[in-house]
């Protein structure tokens, strides 16, 4: 039961959002451009920098402000998630010695004092961001064309069914 809720969920504040926004007259390119900018700007291994970097974007390139920071909340808990195994993997590719902290050390630092939290563990954010660096345009290709084509599909269904419904 608990699966139908979720997928409920999804469907009414992500799915239904964005396909209204189809609706409106954004193409499906732009509106897989936006959901592609969203998911890997919304991953970036920096928490509290994400809206920022999503509304510049949206204002540089003419992209809708509410479908990108919309993409970006659904990412959220998954940006929270990868920030340590991006700090690993980018230790692992830039050969840099491994954090001498444990995750519940990270956490108990960033509950203590945020700005000592951040100037402590601020080189281990550069060699995850150097690794984020490295996984996002595989990430933003992938995104952006499973996107593009959900949409170009669901645009087509609503044509077609506007369609059907005027004959």
């Amino acid at each position: 039961m608990n699966d139908l809720r979720l997928v409920a969920f999804f469907n009414k504040k992500l799915v239904q959002p964005l396909f209204g926004y189809l609706k409106q007259g954004i193409t499906p390119k732009k509106l897989a451009l936006t959901t592609g900018l969203g998911v890997i700007f919304g991953l970036f291994p920096v928490v509290g920098s994400t809206t920022i970097l999503c509304s510049l974007l949206a204002i540089v390139f003419r992209l809708n402000l509410a479908a990108i920071n919309l993409v970006n909340f659904f990412v959220y808990p998954l940006q929270i998630v990868l920030i340590i195994p991006l700090i690993k993997l980018g230790e692992f590719l830039f050969g840099v010695n491994p954090m001498p902290y444990s995750v519940d050390e990270v956490f108990a630092l960033f509950e203590k004092d945020v700005l000592l939290a951040f100037k402590t563990f601020g080189f281990a954010n550069l060699v995850g961001i150097g690794a984020w660096l490295m996984l996002a345009i595989p990430i933003f290709v992938m995104v952006y064309f499973i996107s593009f084509l959900i949409f170009k599909r669901l645009i087509s269904e609503e044509v077609q069914a506007e369609l059907q419904a005027n004959d």
